[in-house]
């Protein structure tokens, strides 16, 4: 995924359980890959050092346009300590005011939505020839759907997902509020 990423001039995600790795912390996406399966110590750093490194595209001076909606459960879902998810989620709020992030928070009482099959990410491409790729993670493997038929889903689940969110402004504030409940 990071050669997509790399190239990609727009990324759509919609995340289920955890807060997207274009936007984790370092200490969260060690307690995300150590909550998985047993792996080695080494395997864990050098997977947390490539999802750090997969973010430098935010660093570019014309970095993709990053949209995600992440399900309230990954906010209140704990990962490592207390101290790790607030530090993931305040992070999360600065990444959200940077002119190229859009975060939405899918709400509990939104109900069943568009995207319960799971998580996905849409990567689009500046030139027109390259067509959008669907990446999908599977416990035993990863996807990429390149037929129009299924991107055009795809599109149109984000679509809807994204209209059954709480706006950024209202999601950022969603965030800050559970911040407070993890100092409390």
């Amino acid at each position: 995924m990071p050669d997509f990423e790399s190239e990609a001039s727009v990324i759509r995600s919609y995340e289920a359980q955890v807060i997207p790795g274009l936007l984790q912390t370092p200490d969260y996406a060690d307690a995300v890959f150590r909550a998985y399966k047993f792996r080695e110590d080494e395997e864990i750093n050098r997977l947390v050092k490539a999802r750090m490194e997969r973010q430098n595209i935010f660093s570019r001076v014309d970095p993709p346009h990053f949209m995600t909606v992440i399900d309230e459960g990954a906010l209140h879902r704990l990962v490592g300590s207390i101290e790790v998810m607030r530090t993931q989620l305040r992070h999360l709020t600065h990444m959200a005011s940077r002119h190229n992030i859009d975060i939405y928070v899918l709400p509990f009482k939104a109900g069943a939505h568009a995207a319960t099959t799971g998580s996905f990410t849409i990567m689009d491409f500046p030139d027109p020839m390259d067509t959008s790729v669907v990446y999908v993670e599977t416990p035993t493997s990863t996807l990429y759907l390149e037929d129009d038929d299924e991107v055009r889903e795809y599109n149109a689940m984000i679509s809807r997902t994204q209209s059954a969110a709480l706006n950024p402004t209202l999601s950022m504030n969603l965030v800050e509020e559970v911040i407070k409940s993890l100092e409390e």
